[in-house]
């Protein structure tokens, strides 16, 4: 059981990530508040950002990348007048800890029911970037009673296959441990987003100190079936790359609109599987809006 925990590597892994990790979140706005919530599968520590009284947005990050991938969101996502919530998940390198293994989508999603309602959370926003995509996804399935809309951007493998050329450089990035081969490969892999040179450079430190230095045991994103997609019942927004590495997102684009009964949907030109700033600075604030408005009496 112990072998299936995610851990550093060793102390000098930890000191490195964790201040590279500080360094990264230094991008956010402030005022910033810290909580830890205790769950059953570790201590979940949740950045805090904004305040008033509309239904607060959760922000789930992608595989390595931390809540620090989040900075150039924060504001505009909190500027209506609402909380904002970027989870450290259980299980992956930052402040969080973990005590028991995350084998499955049920555990994930046990999870993160866990930490909304340690947070003291009726209803919130989903918003995730690739992995954390995928969770936002699964949570809407299996446990959704909190879940007030989605927004995803590039999910991979819930809507559309790996391609076989992302799984082979994710490979060979993760056991090359040559920075120069794991920076073309990361560089390649996000794109363009629109963050300034000096963040970009504070989010690839992170995520290739992360790679080498944390030993990540969790699920493997999984392919939603046709029933589960379909099961999803709250307004949804996939956003996908149009230069996406990951995989097909027009045939992402597709299967979501077939399945998904309240879905928007935007294929992104040129975009890569890094989130590009401006355009989910406009499309996520603007969706909240419209679901926020559908539900007022």
């Amino acid at each position: 059981m112990t072998a299936r925990i995610s851990s550093f590597a060793d102390d000098a892994a930890r000191t490195r990530i964790l201040a590279a990790y500080d360094r990264a979140m230094a991008y956010w706005p402030e005022p910033r508040e810290e909580h830890d919530v205790p769950t059953r599968f570790g201590r979940t520590r949740v950045h805090v950002y904004g305040a008033g009284e509309r239904t607060p947005v959760v922000l789930l990050h992608g595989q390595s990348a931390t809540p620090a991938e989040w900075a150039p969101h924060v504001e505009p996502l909190a500027r209506a007048g609402r909380r904002v919530l970027a989870v450290d998940r259980v299980g992956e390198p930052g402040y969080s800890s973990q005590s028991l293994p995350i084998g499955s989508a049920d555990d994930t999603a046990a999870w993160l029911e866990a930490t909304l309602a340690g947070l003291g959370l009726e209803r919130v926003h989903l918003v995730g970037h690739s992995y954390g995509g995928w969770v936002a996804l699964q949570q809407a399935v299996l446990v959704p009673e909190r879940i007030a809309s989605v927004a995803v951007y590039d999910p991979p493998r819930a809507l559309a296959p790996l391609k076989p050329g992302f799984l082979l450089g994710a490979v060979a990035a993760a056991v090359s441990g040559s920075d120069s081969f794991q920076r073309r490969w990361f560089t390649r892999l996000i794109g363009e987003t629109g963050v300034t040179a000096e963040e970009a450079e504070a989010g690839m430190r992170l995520s290739l100190d992360a790679i080498n230095g944390f030993r990540i045991r969790l699920p493997q994103p999984q392919r939603m079936s046709d029933e589960e997609l379909a099961s999803i019942k709250v307004p949804t927004l996939v956003l996908l790359g149009g230069a996406d590495r990951v995989m097909d997102s027009h045939r992402a684009e597709a299967r979501a609109q077939h399945l998904i009964p309240d879905i928007r949907t935007e294929v992104v030109p040129g975009a890569g599987h890094g989130i590009p700033v401006e355009i989910f600075n406009d499309r996520v604030p603007d969706f909240l809006h419209e679901v926020e408005r559908s539900v007022r009496p």
